[in-house]
C-alpha cells in the first residue's frame, strides 16, 4: 500500500486496534485472522438490502472476462481437461480465486491466468458468458452496463489461428443482445488494452473500437496485468488514445489505482480520458483533485469499493474510504464490481458495503446512478433515456 501506511510499528499496531473496533461495529459481520493478516467478506444481500437499492442501476467498470460464473468455469474446464488447481467444486473454486485478504493488485490479477483459459479461442463459450452476466445483472436491478475486456487476451493464434479479434467481439455482442432480449438488460462493450503487451495491439484495439459501432463498441480502456499494473502506459498506448479523441471514440482509463495522482493527471491531460477507472490516490494530491473532480465534474470517477481494498489500492478503512469524500464533495463518480469472479460480489452487495460501510446514503447511492447514466458511453438520445429512467426513481 506504499504511502497509504505509516513505517512506525507501534503506529500501526494502534491503528489495527482501531481498524478492528470499527469492523465489529459494522452491519455486515466481518471475519478477523491474525494481526498480520485480515480477512473480511462481502456483505450478505438480504431482502432489506432489495427494497432499500431497489432503484435502477447502471455498471460502468466491469471486466466481462473477470466476471464469469464459478459454475460456468468449473463446467467448461472439466469438458476441456483444464486443471483449476485441484478445484472441482464451486467452494473449492472459490479458495482458488477469490481474494479477501487485502493484497495487491498483481495478486488478484493472477486470478486470470488459472480461470481464462477456458474461455480463449472459444466463441460460444464467450457468447455465453456474456449471455449469463446480462442474467446475473438482472437479478441485482442493473439496467445498463458496459463489460470491458481485451479481445486480444480471448484469442490464441497458434490453436486457433481462424479466430479473430473481430469474432471475439461478435460473440460478445450475440450474448449481450440474447441478455437484453430475454432479461431486458442493456450492454455495450469497451474494448481494453494491456499494459505490456505487444505494440501492435494498441492501434488494432483503436481500429477495433473506430469499426465496431455497429458491433457494440462504445469505448476503449487500458489497464495492467499480473506483471504490468504500474500504470506506466507505453508511448505507443497514449498515442492511441490521443488518436481516439481525435477520431471521436470515447476513453476510460485505469488510473490511480496502482499508480499515483500523476498518472490520474497523465490519463485526463494526455490520453483525454473523460472517465478514469478507480482513481482513488488521486487524493494524495489535494490541488488537482480539487481541480479536476469538484470544480471541474468533467471527468468521471469509476470507483470499486470492494475491489480497492483488496487490491491494496486504499487501506482497510471503510470510513474514511475515498467514495466518502467524493460523496460529501458531490464529485461525479459511480459505484461498480470491477472483477467479481476475483471477489465474489454483485451490484447489491456493493450498494450495501457502500452504506452500511463506508456510510453513504441512500440518495448518495441513487445519485451515482444518476452520475453513472450521464457519463455511460451510449449515444445521447439513450444516454438521456437511461437518465430519465433513474430520475423516476429517486428514493
Amino acid at each position: 500500500m506504499g504511502s497509504w501506511l505509516s513505517t512506525d510499528n507501534s503506529a500501526q499496531s494502534e491503528a489495527k486496534m482501531d481498524e478492528k473496533k470499527k469492523i465489529e461495529q459494522l452491519e455486515k459481520k466481518m471475519i478477523h485472522s491474525s494481526d498480520s493478516n485480515i480477512s473480511i467478506s462481502v456483505p450478505e444481500v438480504t431482502e432489506m438490502t432489495r427494497r432499500t437499492f431497489s432503484f435502477p442501476k447502471i455498471e460502468l467498470h466491469l471486466h466481462l472476462d473477470g466476471a464469469i460464473r464459478f459454475t460456468t468455469i468449473l463446467e467448461l474446464a472439466k469438458k476441456k481437461g483444464i486443471s483449476l488447481k485441484g478445484a472441482t467444486t464451486v467452494e473449492e473454486l472459490k479458495k482458488v480465486l477469490v481474494t479477501h485478504s487485502p493484497a495487491n493488485l498483481s495478486k488478484v490479477l493472477e486470478a486470470f491466468l488459472i480461470f481464462l483459459p477456458v474461455v480463449i479461442g472459444d466463441l460460444e463459450a464467450i457468447e455465453r458468458i456474456a449471455y449469463e452476466l446480462c442474467e446475473d445483472q438482472k437479478a441485482n436491478g442493473v439496467v445498463y452496463f458496459e463489460g470491458r475486456y481485451g479481445p486480444h487476451l480471448l484469442i490464441d493464434p497458434v490453436k486457433y489461428p481462424d479466430i479473430t479479434m473481430v469474432d471475439v467481439v461478435k460473440a460478445v455482442k450475440r450474448g449481450f443482445d440474447r441478455g437484453e432480449k430475454d432479461f431486458g438488460v442493456k450492454a455495450r462493450s469497451i474494448v481494453c488494452m494491456i499494459r505490456g503487451m505487444d505494440k501492435k495491439f494498441p492501434q488494432m484495439i483503436l481500429d477495433l473500437a473506430t469499426n465496431g459501432k455497429d458491433l457494440g463498441v462504445v469505448a476503449i480502456d487500458v489497464a495492467g496485468t499480473a506483471h504490468g499494473a504500474d500504470e506506466q502506459y507505453e508511448q505507443v498506448v497514449v498515442d492511441a488514445f490521443k488518436e481516439a479523441a481525435v477520431r471521436g471514440i470515447h476513453r476510460t482509463v485505469h488510473a490511480g489505482e496502482s499508480g499515483g495522482p500523476k498518472e490520474v493527471l497523465k490519463a485526463i491531460e494526455e490520453m483525454k480520458a473523460e472517465r478514469i477507472g478507480h482513481g482513488y490516490r488521486v487524493m494524495q494530491n489535494e490541488s488537482e483533485y480539487e481541480q479536476y473532480f469538484v470544480k471541474e465534474q468533467r471527468v468521471h470517477l469509476e470507483a470499486c469499493p470492494y475491489s480497492s481494498v483488496m487490491t491494496g489500492a486504499v487501506p482497510l478503512d471503510w470510513k474514511n474510504h475515498p467514495v466518502k469524500r467524493w460523496a460529501e464533495d458531490k464529485v461525479n463518480f459511480s459505484i461498480s464490481r470491477d472483477d467479481p469472479t476475483c471477489f465474489d460480489n454483485s451490484m447489491l452487495s456493493e450498494m450495501q458495503l457502500a452504506h452500511s460501510n463506508i456510510g453513504l446514503t441512500t440518495e448518495q447511492l441513487w445519485q451515482a446512478q444518476v452520475n453513472a447514466a450521464k457519463s455511460c458511453f451510449l449515444p445521447e438520445t439513450e444516454k438521456q433515456q437511461l437518465v430519465e429512467l433513474i430520475l423516476k426513481a429517486k428514493p
